[in-house]
């Protein structure tokens, strides 16, 4: 094998090994993992703003427009909290909007 061949191969190998790697960060994931990630999030929020925890893994996440779309609401004491939780198809967040009923919002 000539010293060209085996930097040829040693090219093709580190492509194919970079491009296994790239496509890891752009995998999408299952309408289960959105859901549960999403209700992580939401409460991670709720627990900031209202020091509440509310929301269940129990709502299924929708793919809609190349993203994940999971909303839920629940009463957390005397407050009624809703969630909308946005994540792109790989799973980063997008936005995360948590509102109690009265109109009162909070969006990180």
């Amino acid at each position: 094998m000539t010293e060209a061949m085996k930097t040829s191969l040693i090219a093709v190998f580190a492509l194919l090994l970079v491009g296994c790697e790239s496509s890891k960060t752009n995998t999408s994931i299952t309408s289960a993992q959105a859901a549960a990630l999403s209700a992580q999030l939401a409460n991670d929020k709720a627990d900031a703003a209202y020091h509440r925890r509310p929301f269940q893994n129990n709502q299924p996440a929708q793919f809609k427009d190349g993203r994940w779309v999971w909303t839920d609401g629940h009463g957390a004491g005397a407050l009624d909290i809703q969630a909308t939780v946005e994540l792109a198809a790989n799973g980063s967040t997008n936005s995360v909007d948590v509102k109690v009923m009265d109109g009162t919002t909070v969006t990180f």
